[in-house]
């Protein structure tokens, strides 16, 4: 597989964030607003002295003009956790580029915008009913550029349940951040309850869809000998005729309007991306408009 990352990937990045839509729980040490108040340099309110409160804290400004104490409170910075979920299944490694090779560079993307803020990201691979972690918890620059280094190694093969895998993991996601779930979603398996399951965890969501050029229009007509490239089921013949195009095409449109109708219904984040799409166009077009990057 060719290197997802190089001097220009990162600069393209300089200058941009993960977009975080709600004030979430982290660990502190971060650049993220909580919903808890704490001891940085961004004033954010006042309230009332109580007993037991550091005087240090107290504005005596406020104090002179009024006889009463009063706290300053500032905003807690806090560190999150976000994790991105690769489909590792047989389907992705198809395309040109593979669908395999624009999920991992999508996924670096947002993994370096996460480490740039001083977030932590770790990389998923599911594979089966498994969710492995490729990457353990990545914190700065050098670590992520480690990951990137894992990914690159990474094999697309065999089959993806992507709900029972995202069930089996032992990662609670307490912690506050986003789940990315990056697939072609062109499988039988259960997305909506990997959906619902990072829910559960109070995450941000989202879901990215990465589907080849030949998937969403094909140029072709006549008949073929179709493969299934996961279940390695028996090969089958298929006249694709004007009408069978057709119906193809409005196939694809009907599945990806029931992930987009889906998504809403969850308030869940959602773009679909082809793989012969500059990446810069994918992150600041599309990831932009599903507010995933700012």
């Amino acid at each position: 597989m060719k290197r997802i990352i190089d001097e220009d990937f990162i600069a393209m990045l300089e200058g941009h964030d993960l977009s975080i839509r709600n004030l979430m729980n982290g660990l502190f040490g971060g650049n993220r607003r909580s919903q808890a108040y704490g001891s940085s340099a961004e004033f954010a309110d006042y309230r009332a002295y109580a007993a037991g409160d550091e005087l240090k804290r107290v504005d005596w400004n406020l104090y002179a003009r009024f006889k009463k104490l009063y706290l300053k409170l500032f905003v807690d910075e806090r560190q999150l956790h976000h994790r991105v979920y690769f489909d590792t299944s047989a389907s992705m490694d198809w395309g040109t580029p593979s669908k395999a090779y624009t999920a991992l560079r999508i996924g670096a993307a947002l993994g370096f915008l996460a480490v740039q803020a001083m977030d932590r990201v770790t990389f998923y691979g599911v594979s089966g009913e498994i969710c492995q972690d490729l990457s353990g918890t990545v914190m700065g620059k050098d670590a992520f550029y480690s990951a990137v280094e894992s990914l690159e190694t990474l094999t697309f093969k065999g089959t993806s349940e992507l709900g029972k895998a995202i069930n089996n993991t032992h990662e609670s996601g307490a912690i506050g951040g986003i789940s990315v779930l990056i697939s072609d979603f062109l499988t039988d398996s259960d997305w909506k309850e990997a959906v619902d399951l990072m829910i559960q965890k109070r995450r941000e969501v989202y879901l990215i869809q990465v589907l080849s050029r030949d998937e969403i229009t094909p140029e072709i007509s006549g008949k073929y000998t179709l493969r299934d490239l996961e279940n390695r089921e028996p090969d089958y013949r298929s006249d694709f005729s004007k009408e069978g195009l057709r119906a193809y095409r409005d196939a694809v449109a009907y599945h990806q309007g029931e992930l987009q109708s889906f998504c809403a219904s969850r308030g869940v984040g959602f773009f679909s991306v082809c793989t012969d799409e500059p990446l810069e166009k994918m992150l600041f077009d599309k990831a932009v408009a599903a507010e995933v990057i700012q």
